[in-house]
């Protein structure tokens, strides 16, 4: 499955959850993204979601399915990072296994933001 960003640029992802989450002060839509640990370097990966551009209109292509979604308005890049995920659950006869993940989480601004920022405010 592959992310692809306003830019042209894309990133290989193994698991995308869309979510409302508390963030800022406010409760917002997000979009979490699980990649392999070498899908894309964390630094690549931090400029791209730097510029609103990029990822103002996502679309998330699953080829496997044939099917393309796309997202739009997950302007704010809220955390990008490796973070350890459990692989293989401990079992009696071994222990378990946790695997490296870059993971990225984009949120939409709330209304008001988005008001905001067509007056010019600087919000975040």
């Amino acid at each position: 499955m592959k992310a692809i960003f306003g830019n042209g640029q894309s990133v290989e992802y193994l698991r995308a959850v869309e979510t409302e989450e508390y963030w800022g002060g406010s409760s917002r839509r997000t979009l979490t993204f699980t990649c392999a640990a070498n899908a894309c370097g964390v630094d690549a990966l931090n400029e791209i979601l730097g510029e609103a551009d990029n990822v103002r209109t996502l679309a998330l292509e699953n080829e496997e399915l044939g099917v393309t979604n796309c997202y739009e308005g997950y302007t704010m890049k809220l955390s990008v990072g490796v973070a350890r995920e459990l692989a293989q659950p401990e079992s009696p006869d071994s222990p378990a296994v946790y695997e490296d993940r870059l993971v990225f989480k984009l949120g939409m601004p709330t209304f008001i933001e988005r008001q905001l920022q067509r007056l010019g405010v600087q919000t975040v």
